[in-house]
């Protein structure tokens, strides 16, 4: 039953979806990206649908079974799932771009990208030659960045998240308080804090479970004593017991909750990880500033700084929503609950949809502790900044599932420390297994002195995010992005920090890494100095190592490898 019940869901979607369809053949040599942030690492684009293994959906999801049993739909912004941000937009690297105002289903396929849409025939507009002059270009016209930026304290020194300690040794207070003790004593340079879920006895009660966190402004007043902001998850999620006056469904919820759309006088059921809810209707803008009204008097209450808001997935609704305006679809929820982070400067999202522009924080889908998931951070954070999001980050350093860090459980100490070397010299830098606690002396002296890279590196950084905030141009760039016509279109094992460093990380177990040079001079983090268009191909790359180059010609010289 569960399984026909999303497939029904699954086909209502597409039935709402798809009406006019725009198919647009691909110029010689033309390669796209966009839509999908976490989909990054299997792009630029050439065939794609759903039924594309790599999605985050259930063995028991119709769109998980093989191609030759079923038929395969194209992909809806609407209402699919991708535990992320998407974005009705595609870049091409001939300078072309595709853009919509409403959320539509798309399929590459044979080389033609065919769009499905609501809103008639969808073109492509010739903004230039490049990457950079379509993104810009849309970027202008439909997302412009008008100088807001997330609090400066995200960007200069690594957060710590106590998800990882709090899942294997307790989700209580005196556990916070002692991973915040050990932070203050590993001798990390740390800024903010962010208390995880599981601090709540019912979802949606703006109030502590005094069973486990029986004096939580304790333990916000000593984050704040040891010099750190700190932040707590919180999501839009209603639980029975949470709010009578809301779930019950009495006459003054009329206005406040989501509706079912088939029943408008009952209240439409969210099916999410923990279970079955309901919510406040956050595309209504009242309802919206409610809302946040309840989350800035909850913060200031609790003397905590802001929120790591989870959720916003579209397909917990499965098409039963009727939201504040009747052409509205679970994405455009999505877009209402990212807005509610204007307000609040420390804040992370993990999904939204057309919010670009917007100073808002990205953190990247869940990723496990495994070197497969470890190439897939950089090509996803690029996109996240070729769909407008140029302040984001990869999910928790070493990975995001706690059991992979359980006392006795074997891990790779290694992939602990490149992960830790993929976020050094990235905007922002997330630890949560505490590396004084899996690593050895030796290994956690090497985190904590990349951790200060990041933090010596701050003021490059913040220099990037200024100009990202007034220009939209994302600061973590794909090779292709700089330098355009090079050859590197395909390239997306090193990123490029702004326009001065090409950062390499390694990201296979056996220590190689090779690295693309372009044309120009660039300084090693050893000190050698390289003359490009080169291919560096590094053996044994020491554990303590995070290979990067300075640039020290900025001048584009236009050749790339093999060029």
């Amino acid at each position: 039953m569960r399984r026909l019940a999303l497939f029904i869901s699954l086909l209502l979607c597409l039935k709402v979806s798809a009406q006019t369809v725009t198919e647009i053949e691909s110029l010689p040599g033309e390669m796209w990206w966009g839509a999908v942030v976490n989909k990054g690492y299997v792009q630029p684009f050439t065939d794609f649908d759903v039924s594309d293994n790599h999605l985050h959906v259930g063995k028991d999801d119709p769109r998980n079974q093989p191609a030759a049993t079923r038929d395969n739909p194209p992909y809806d912004l609407s209402c699919h799932g991708t535990h992320g941000f998407t974005v009705p937009l595609f870049l091409s690297n001939k300078g072309r771009y595709i853009w919509s105002d409403r959320p539509f289903a798309f399929r590459f396929q044979g080389g033609r990208l065919i769009i499905y849409s609501k809103e008639g025939k969808v073109e492509p507009v010739t903004a230039g030659k490049t990457l950079k002059d379509a993104y810009m270009a849309a970027s202008a016209a439909h997302f412009p960045f008008d100088g807001r930026e997330p609090a400066e304290l995200l960007f200069t020194r690594p957060q710590f998240n106590n998800w990882i300690e709090s899942a294997i040794f307790g989700i209580d207070q005196q556990h916070a308080e002692e991973y915040v003790d050990g932070i203050a004593q590993s001798g990390f340079p740390c800024g903010v804090i962010t208390i995880d879920g599981g601090w709540q006895r019912y979802h949606g009660r703006r109030d502590f479970n005094p069973e486990t966190f029986p004096d939580a402004i304790k333990l916000f007043d000593k984050i704040h004593g040891y010099g750190y902001k700190s932040m707590l998850w919180c999501s839009y999620f209603l639980s029975a017991d949470s709010r009578p006056e809301y779930v019950n469904y009495k006459p003054t919820a009329q206005n406040i909750l989501v509706r079912n759309r088939q029943k408008p006088w009952e209240a439409a059921l969210v099916w999410w990880w923990n279970g079955i809810s309901v919510t406040m209707d956050l595309t209504s803008p009242p309802i919206r500033r409610k809302f946040s009204d309840e989350l800035a008097a909850f913060a200031e209450r609790f003397h905590f700084d802001g929120f790591k808001f989870d959720g916003g997935d579209p397909e917990y609704f499965r098409n039963q929503a009727l939201f504040s305006e009747e052409w509205m679809e679970p994405a455009d929820f999505a877009t209402g609950y990212n807005l509610v982070g204007e307000d609040f400067p420390y804040h992370e999202y993990r999904a939204g949809f057309k919010t670009g522009g917007h100073p808002l924080v990205l953190r990247l889908h869940d990723i496990g502790h495994t070197w497969e998931e470890l190439h897939i951070i950089i090509p996803n954070i690029i996109l996240a900044g070729l769909c407008g999001y140029p302040y984001a980050f990869p999910d928790m350093i070493g990975g995001g599932l706690a059991s992979s860090f359980a006392p006795g459980k074997s891990f790779s100490h290694k992939l602990f420390i490149r992960s830790c070397q993929i976020q050094a010299l990235m905007p922002l830098m997330q630890f949560s297994a505490a590396p004084w606690r899996v690593l050895t002396e030796e290994e956690c002296g090497i985190c904590r002195r990349f951790a200060q890279l990041h933090t010596d590196f701050a003021p490059y950084i913040m220099e990037q995010v200024h100009h990202a905030s007034s220009t939209g141009e994302p600061i973590v760039r794909s090779m292709e992005y700089e330098f355009p016509g090079c050859g590197y279109e395909k390239v997306d094992g090193q990123y490029m920090l702004g326009g001065k460093y090409l950062v390499a990380p390694v990201l296979d177990e056996d220590d190689s890494k090779t690295v693309f040079l372009p044309a120009g001079k660039w300084r090693d983090d050893l000190g050698k100095v390289f003359k490009g268009p080169k291919v560096l191909e590094l053996k044994d790359v020491p554990l303590d190592r995070l290979p990067y180059y300075e640039r020290l010609d900025m001048r584009l010289s236009g050749k790339g490898v093999g060029k």
